[in-house]
């Protein structure tokens, strides 16, 4: 049995953690002084790593009885965006399964936005996953909406993707705008201090007439000349470069020796560096602190490698969440 835990009440402000993957969001937002209420992953794998850390850490968001299911169900049966359900319907199931809170975090499904992938945008099931953000802001109105997805969001389908997400969410009641820096932007990784390159796209939307609408800037990069693997790792076997971007796939690819002291690594390959001569493969460890997890979190006995490796390429850069959320809370 789990014992009862004594609320925080001097968190700063609270948030909920949508395709939470492992907690890369609930990580950063959590060392701002944050406070998780809510959290939603529907896969196994990821769920049970993001409980084995958070239920020490944060151990009170898993003691509501009534809410912690829905943690791990599809969120289609949170928001019933599935069914032919009138709004009045899905509008009170959503407050009655989420409680208020004032940031919505949300690392959406990428594929369907993807370059890699088949691009199909809100044609793909996972694509329409922004429907179900949408249901959650229309029924919980917070002041703020915060989103990452793959850089290419913006060009998909000729930049009318990213036209109908600022469309939608201006519709719902809140501030965004097509410019640059102002409600949205891409960083890499590497320019907040990770040795990764991962571009990603990041999305901040106050809710009109709060504070913050129209105010919001995103941060300034901290290592805007990239941060290579031999500067992170204080080790110079790494190459002075920056590292490749962890991904899902691409394990296994061909890398192998040429002559003259000279490597073959396969433009596919992601986890694999030349050290000293030899070939090395990313060990689980040195991936996970390559995307600003903590020493301290761990994978479940459960969880494979490869597994765990997915995890880790479907995760936020939690610096670079970390970073943007500082200038969220200034304005909340």
């Amino acid at each position: 049995m789990r014992n009862k835990v004594v609320r925080d009440n001097k968190k700063k402000f609270t948030f909920i953690d949508l395709f939470a993957g492992i907690g890369g969001f609930h990580l950063a937002l959590n060392d701002l002084g944050g406070k998780c209420v809510f959290v939603n992953e529907f896969d196994d794998n990821a769920r049970k790593t993001y409980e084995h850390y958070f239920l020490q850490k944060d151990p009170d968001l898993f003691l509501d009885k009534f809410r912690e299911p829905y943690f791990w169900k599809s969120i289609k049966d949170i928001t019933l965006s599935d069914t032919n359900q009138p709004v009045a319907v899905w509008y009170k199931q959503i407050r009655k399964i989420i409680p208020r809170f004032d940031i919505l975090c949300a690392g959406f499904p990428c594929q369907p936005f993807s370059r890699i992938g088949q691009k199909r945008g809100f044609n793909d099931d996972r694509g329409t996953l922004f429907g179900d953000i949408e249901r959650i802001i229309y029924a919980r109105q917070p002041k703020v909406v915060f989103l990452e997805n793959v850089r290419n969001i913006i060009a998909h389908d000729e930049g009318r993707t990213f036209a109908s997400i600022l469309d939608r969410l201006d519709k719902a009641g809140y501030y965004v705008n097509k410019e640059r820096d102002d409600s949205w932007n891409i960083f890499k990784a590497s320019e907040f201090g990770l040795p990764t390159a991962r571009s990603r796209f990041y999305l901040v939307a106050f809710r009109k007439k709060t504070f913050g609408a129209g105010k919001f800037k995103f941060p300034k990069p901290t290592t805007p000349e990239g941060t290579t693997l031999r500067k992170f790792f204080k080790d110079e076997k790494w190459p002075d470069r920056v590292g490749r971007t962890i991904r899902v796939g691409g394990r296994g690819s061909p890398v192998y020796p040429i002559g003259n002291g000279k490597w073959f690594i396969d433009r596919r390959s992601w986890d694999t560096y030349i050290l000293e001569n030899k070939k090395h493969i990313l060990t689980v460890e040195e991936a996970k602190i390559m995307m600003g997890f903590p020493k301290g979190f761990r994978f479940p006995d459960t969880v494979t490698s490869n597994q765990s490796f997915k995890q880790l390429g479907n995760s936020v850069a939690v610096n670079v969440i970390r970073a943007i959320g500082k200038e969220i809370i200034k304005l909340l």
